[in-house]
């Protein structure tokens, strides 16, 4: 009896110690994938009825390192007034969708939108504001609904970034992928890593599957209604007495071939009697590589220094119209 007694309590205090290694091991990997790798705190994002979906109003997280800021309009920009307190006040609206958003590898200060405030108030004395109005694979129709909602917010020049995707793209509605766009915080840190990241790297274990586009519409339906809602939104801004501009963007795999892909003729099409100016960043992307710097992050996403030329490209932009 006595040797039973015995054994069970080196057992027991052998659970417990183990409980606590459990414990203590855990604890220490949640905090280093939250303070060290960043995960546990995604910036949120909401269902809406017209515009599809958006960033939730006010956020401000730390994501791998970066701060990802989002204002009261769901915008990845600094806070600022819907309509101007100074006449004087230069207000340039940028729209489009992860070029420019940046995503989670990119820190607000890194943002082409940020760079364009930070060199504008550098090189005029009045007081400057860049909106970045942008989601991960926006298209023109989300982009028209977001300016119904809330207006061009007093916008002097309104710049329109797109990539030739964009001619045919068109929301579905259907559920937010929490992979893609989480909706909630996850409990635990950890938990996000496994299920968020660790399916990219295993996709033989786990099914990382995301949600089909809308098979009832055919392509050219679909290149019609992205086409039309990209030429209302350029004619609602233009009755606001705003300058609007368009940036065409390159793919990586663009550059490679030499040619951009139909939808950049599409878009160019359906503006052509608009008079806007239409800019391209290929040149200076191209131009760069070739002297072995890489701007892009993958085959479409610029990285920081990507950031940096689209930067560097609508202040040209700007100069031009502010010098007509």
């Amino acid at each position: 009896m006595v040797k039973c007694a015995l054994i069970m309590s080196i057992l027991n205090k052998k659970s417990q110690f183990l409980l606590i290694l459990i414990a203590v091991s855990f604890v220490s990997v949640e905090l280093f994938a939250r303070f060290v790798l960043g995960l546990g705190d995604p910036a949120i994002s909401i269902e809406h009825s017209s515009i599809e979906y958006m960033f939730k109003p006010n956020q401000d997280v730390k994501r791998f390192g970066n701060r990802i800021l989002i204002n009261q309009y769901g915008m990845r920009s600094n806070h600022f007034d819907k309509i101007k307190k100074q006449a004087s006040e230069l207000r340039v609206m940028v729209y489009g969708d992860s070029v420019i958003n940046g995503g989670n590898l990119t820190d607000h200060s890194q943002l082409a939108t940020s760079l364009l405030q930070q060199e504008l108030s550098k090189q005029i004395e009045i007081p400057v504001i860049v909106g970045n109005i942008s989601a991960g694979s926006w298209g023109p129709i989300n982009i028209l609904a977001h300016s119904k909602e809330f207006g061009f917010f007093n916008a002097d020049i309104v710049i329109l970034v797109l990539s030739s995707h964009d001619y045919a793209d068109i929301p579905t509605f259907l559920p937010l992928n929490p992979n893609t766009h989480p909706t909630n915080k996850p409990i635990f840190a950890v938990w996000e890593g496994i299920t968020r990241y660790l399916p990219k790297y295993l996709p033989l274990i786990y099914n990382n599957e995301t949600h089909p586009v809308q098979a009832s519409l055919t392509k050219q339906t679909a290149i019609d209604s992205s086409l039309q809602a990209l030429r209302k939104m350029i004619l609602n801004a233009k009755t606001t007495e705003a300058k609007v501009m368009l940036l065409l963007h390159w793919t990586k795999q663009e550059l490679e071939s030499g040619l951009p892909n139909e939808g950049h003729g599409a878009i160019r099409g359906i503006l052509s009697n608009l008079q806007i100016p239409i800019y391209q960043d290929s040149q200076l992307f191209q131009k760069n590589i070739n002297k072995g710097q890489n701007p892009y992050r993958d085959n479409i996403h610029p990285n920081v220094l990507g950031q940096q030329i689209l930067s560097s490209i609508m202040m040209k932009m700007i100069q031009n119209v502010r010098n007509e």
